[in-house]
């Protein structure tokens, strides 16, 4: 008797262990973050690859950091102004913690744009935030990109100045990762 239940047992288990495989939990460690900063007559980027994030396509949830020092301008001393203006030792990272507002169907193999809402933290300050993500399901996973901007003064920080020159409000955001399935 037990021997005839050893065959479907077998397949419900090899069934739900497929469908536990096929995780709605996707992730990255090695991602792009950029913002840009500009001023009058000049301009700069910081740059990190080192953004490190999560969506479950399940419950929605979205998490992304970056460490504030692995953000590089180019210029040391100008890297280790904006360390200390964003007070890494307090704050050693930039967060993103929120909700997928749009399903995503994992089925659908074509690009689409959803929306997720959250708490961008930066420099000790949250605020919440709504940003549209670009993704596009490929063969390696779903390469994700997002961009917008932010006043940092409505972070608590001072606009950093060159020679009585102060770099503008906004700043431009952006994130370029693929995410693998978990």
């Amino acid at each position: 008797m037990y021997k005839n239940l050893l065959l479907p047992i077998s397949i419900l288990v090899l069934l739900m262990c497929g469908t536990a495989s096929f995780a709605q939990v996707y992730s990255a460690q090695d991602g792009n973050a950029t913002f840009k900063a500009k001023m009058p007559l000049n301009s700069y980027t910081g740059e990190s690859d080192q953004l490190n994030g999560t969506i479950n396509f399940e419950t929605g949830k979205v998490v992304f950091t970056v460490s504030v020092k692995s953000i590089k301008t180019g210029n040391e001393k100008r890297d280790g102004h904006m360390y200390e203006l964003l007070e890494t030792e307090k704050n050693p990272d930039v967060v993103f913690e929120g909700k997928l507002v749009d399903d995503f169907d994992l089925d659908k193999k074509s690009k689409r744009t959803v929306k997720v809402t959250g708490d961008f933290t930066l420099a000790g300050t949250t605020r919440q935030i709504t940003v549209p993500l670009d993704l596009d399901p490929m063969s390696k996973g779903i390469q994700l990109n997002a961009s917008w901007s932010l006043l940092i003064t409505d972070y608590g920080l001072e606009r950093p100045s060159l020679m009585f020159i102060k770099v503008n409000d906004k700043h431009d955001l952006s994130v370029d990762v693929l995410l693998k399935e978990k």
